[in-house]
Formats: C-alpha cells, structure tokens, sequence
C-alpha cells in the first residue's frame, strides 16, 4: 500500500511492504529530500498500531493525503 503526502508543496511517500520470505512487514517513509525512514514489524497488529501513531503524527506535522 502506498500513500502520498503533500505540506507546502513537499511530497512524502509512505509505503507498507510485506516480504514474502521471512513475513515481516516494512513501513518505509520516503522524504522529500530523498532519504528513507524504513521501520520492521512482525505482527498485523504491530503494524496496524505503529501505523496509526506515524500517520497521526505526519497530520500533525501538517502533512495531508495528497
């Protein structure tokens, strides 16, 4: 799943992976200068938890779904 975020004419992407070999689930926030922020979960509802705190945080930042 993806989801792109805009503030101020700023483009961020935030992508939720899932790898087939080992069944971790990757969350990896692209910023707008380029570098990543990649976060490893284990479980559906780790992720779902940690999902919910980053994306609250990106709106409260001033970021929205672009």
């Amino acid at each position: 799943m993806i989801w792109f975020f805009d503030r101020n004419g700023e483009k961020l992407r935030y992508e939720i992976t899932r790898d087939r070999a080992d069944g971790r689930y990757r969350v990896v926030i692209t910023h707008p200068d380029g570098t990543e922020s990649v976060e490893e979960v284990d479980e559906p509802t780790e992720l779902i938890e940690r999902s919910v705190k980053i994306m609250n945080t990106l709106r409260g930042d001033g970021w929205i779904v672009a």
